[in-house]
Formats: C-alpha cells, sequence, structure tokens
C-alpha cells in the first residue's frame, strides 16, 4: 500500500497543477479571440464532458454534474497512467476504486432522496412487493460493487500481465551471451503492450467510470428530466 500511496500523492499534486494551470490560462484569455493552446483543450474537454452528461441528465443537471465527471475522469486517467513513469497505479489497489467508487454511489442515493423525498426512497425498496425488500436493497448496492470491482479489476490484471512480462522477458535475455542482466526483449515488446494496458485501456476503463456514473446517476433524474 505504501506505493499506491505515494503514487496518490503524486497524481493528486499533478492534478492540483493542471487545475490551477487551466484556471490560470482561462483568466487569461480574450473571449473576442480565438483560442489556442492549453485553454483550447481545456475548452474541448469541457464540451466532451457536457456531451456525456447533458444528454442523460439534462441541460440543467448535465452541466452541474459535469464538474465531477470531469474531475473524477482525469483522477482516473492519469491513476491508470501512472504506471508509464514507474509509480505504483493507484487504481490497482482495491482501496481506492471503492473509494471512488463510493462517492458516486452515495451521489446516486442523493439523487435519488432528492428526486422522490425519503419516504419515496425506503417505499422503493418494497416495490412491487415488500417480499423483494431484499433484491432490492441488493440492487442499490450493486452499482458500488460493480463500479469499483470493474475498475480494480481491468488495472490489476493489466499491471499483473506487464509485470509477468517483464519477468519473462529478463529471463529469456538472461539466456543470451554478453547482454547479462539487461532485459533486451522487454525493452522491444514492453512499449508496445504499454500502449494498450497503460493508454488505451487506461482511458477506456475511465471513461467506462464516468459513463457508467452518469447513466446511474442520470436514472434517478429520468421522471424530472
Amino acid at each position: 500500500m505504501q506505493a499506491e500511496l505515494f503514487s496518490i500523492l503524486v497524481v493528486f499534486s499533478v492534478l492540483v497543477f493542471i487545475i490551477f494551470w487551466a484556471n490560470r490560462s482561462l483568466k487569461e484569455y480574450d473571449p473576442e479571440t480565438k483560442p489556442k493552446g492549453l485553454t483550447l483543450l481545456v475548452m474541448m474537454f469541457v464540451e466532451a464532458m457536457l456531451s456525456i452528461t447533458v444528454p442523460v441528465m439534462g441541460e440543467k443537471r448535465g452541466r452541474f454534474m459535469a464538474g465531477y465527471v470531469g474531475s473524477i475522469f482525469i483522477y482516473i486517467l492519469l491513476s491508470n497512467w501512472a504506471g508509464l513513469i514507474g509509480l505504483s497505479a493507484p487504481t490497482s489497489n482495491f482501496s481506492v476504486t471503492l473509494a471512488l467508487a463510493l462517492i458516486t454511489w452515495v451521489a446516486i442515493q442523493g439523487v435519488k432522496i432528492y428526486s422522490i423525498g425519503i419516504s419515496g426512497y425506503l417505499k422503493d425498496f418494497l416495490q412491487p412487493f415488500a417480499f423483494f425488500a431484499i433484491p432490492n436493497i441488493f440492487g442499490t448496492i450493486a452499482p458500488l460493487i460493480s463500479l469499483s470491482l470493474r475498475l480494480f479489476g481491468n488495472v490489476l490484471s493489466g499491471t499483473m500481465i506487464m509485470t509477468l512480462l517483464y519477468q519473462f522477458t529478463a529471463m529469456v535475455s538472461g539466456y543470451i551471451p554478453l547482454v547479462g542482466g539487461f532485459d533486451i526483449f522487454g525493452v522491444i515488446i514492453a512499449p508496445w503492450l504499454h500502449l494498450y494496458f497503460d493508454l488505451f485501456s487506461g482511458f477506456l476503463q475511465a471513461f467506462l467510470f464516468i459513463s457508467l456514473t452518469t447513466i446511474f446517476i442520470g436514472i434517478e433524474f429520468q421522471e424530472e428530466s
């Protein structure tokens, strides 16, 4: 866990730096000029998040939730990509993914209570009959388990595969004369697999997490949207 704690600190520091840098860039931006550089990237990112939340939650609520969805996307993405610079990915620890999923789960329950009230929220566990209370309770907890385990399992599996690959290529390289302890095969093969397990898969898992978050929360807003 110590390795993940250091990685969490690094990812959080980078995230804070990006937010302050982006905020400064937007403050200095002249609306009458064409956006470029970081300002353009920030605007594109905001539009991308709005394109995910607004169609599901509606204009007002989608804009309100876009900030949370965007923040958690960047954090998960940076956490998944931490392995590229030799850090232990924070999302390969279940405590981290469970905490992220718990925030979303609490938001889901809060939105549901806001939409139908506390009495309606409690009565919903007895629908359509009181006999369904236990299945409804498990159904309420399901998003928490699903979000946390999906992210954790996919990131951890990628990390384990790359670790096994490095061990195998190091062993094979050790049999080559004059190479010694240099992992020559790892240098050739690993970068291509990192493109998938770290870059592509890391982005995909972050996108799936926020997509499911938006859908789960949007469902509770459905009646009022």
